[in-house]
């Protein structure tokens, strides 16, 4: 069997997510911007929640590093984190990662990327403001 490339089939950053005892995935509370009183701030606790497919019934070694548009890690010590995970049958396997007291020096975009060695297996985006910069009326959501 040829081993195929990993990759995301979900990820993304939420208030709370579990695995149930059959495997199934529940999100609750996605993300993708925050907004703290003052700088340094952050979050006291979230979770990263990725769909990983690749090869069936293969085991895998990942790490998880925040980086900045500069490619700063913002936390090196979490990305010398191994996560190791082993794919299903399918090919695919649910990840739950909490990440807590996460800091957050400056303003700006921080990619949560995923790598298999130096292969980037996924990436979300998290934009983070300052509490008061912005008005209401300068926040555009979606739909």
């Amino acid at each position: 069997m040829t081993k195929q490339t990993l990759h995301t089939e979900i990820i993304a950053l939420c208030d709370y997510a579990s695995i149930s005892r059959e495997g199934k995935l529940s999100i609750n509370g996605i993300f993708d911007e925050i907004r703290v009183q003052k700088f340094p701030g952050g979050l006291a606790r979230a979770f990263l929640v990725a769909t990983i497919s690749g090869t069936p019934d293969t085991a895998y070694k990942l790490n998880l590093k925040i980086e900045t548009k500069n490619n700063k890690n913002v936390n090196p010590s979490l990305g010398n984190t191994i996560l190791e995970t082993v794919t299903g049958p399918n090919g695919r396997n649910n990840l739950v990662i909490e990440l807590n007291g996460l800091p957050f020096e400056e303003e700006g975009d921080y990619v949560f990327k995923l790598y298999e060695g130096n292969h980037e297996v996924g990436s979300t985006l998290l934009k983070v403001f300052q509490q008061g910069t912005y008005s209401i009326n300068d926040i555009k959501l979606p739909n």
